[in-house]
């Protein structure tokens, strides 16, 4: 057998191994459900815009950098796949800083692009944490198609809100410049009502 078969041979086989001992797994709840590096093109992350009563956008606020558009709500809201996403974590915390706990959750749309959203109800105890992670039915490793239902923000105080985060080859970058075009449209109109923030890209 020629040395480059034998080697080709051997890294399958160690493949072989690494994907039946686990490793293809843990490759499958990462793995990102689209394979190119096009541009991402987004909807708005919901369906109902009444309960949305402040926008922050992203960038130099002046006294920190926001890497992520914030949507505060007055009401329990309920989010969707703006495209389709792959779940790759979920963790629920309390966050010293802001002083509430929260559940973040990753996702994967290609190896160029992915996304966290903090969801924030602002709960102030472990207990309404746990009831805010009960309303994310998300699964680690669960593929949405865009406009599939991810969970709701619950109202636990003034300030809930989810921070919405893209990266694109794990650089933050502003949301806003993947918006689909009608989203855009909707998204002007309530940053013209409600924003916090001069631009949605500072």
């Amino acid at each position: 057998m020629k040395r480059k078969n034998k080697i080709i041979l051997i890294v399958s086989s160690l493949l072989f191994v690494v994907l039946l001992s686990g490793g293809g797994y843990l490759l499958w709840r990462v793995f990102p459900p689209v394979l190119n590096s096009n541009p991402v093109v987004m909807d708005l992350p919901f369906k109902e815009y009444n309960h949305i009563d402040a926008i922050q956008g992203f960038g130099d606020l002046g006294y920190q950098f926001h890497n992520g558009i914030d949507y505060g709500i007055n009401a329990s809201t309920k989010f969707y796949a703006w495209c389709k996403l792959r779940v790759t974590g979920i963790r629920t915390w309390f966050n010293e800083k802001g002083g509430h706990w929260q559940t973040n959750i990753q996702f994967a749309y290609s190896w160029k692009y992915s996304f966290e959203c903090a969801f924030e109800s602002w709960a102030l105890n472990e207990t309404y944490a746990l009831l805010q992670e009960a309303a994310l039915p998300v699964k680690i490793g669960q593929v949405l198609e865009k406009g599939d239902f991810i969970g709701t923000l619950k109202n636990y105080g003034d300030s809930a809100h989810v921070h919405f985060g893209i990266k694109e080859n794990h650089q933050d970058v502003c949301p806003y410049l993947f918006l689909s075009p009608s989203a855009k449209i909707i998204f002007d109109q309530l940053f013209a009502k409600v924003a916090y923030t001069t631009n949605p890209c500072n």
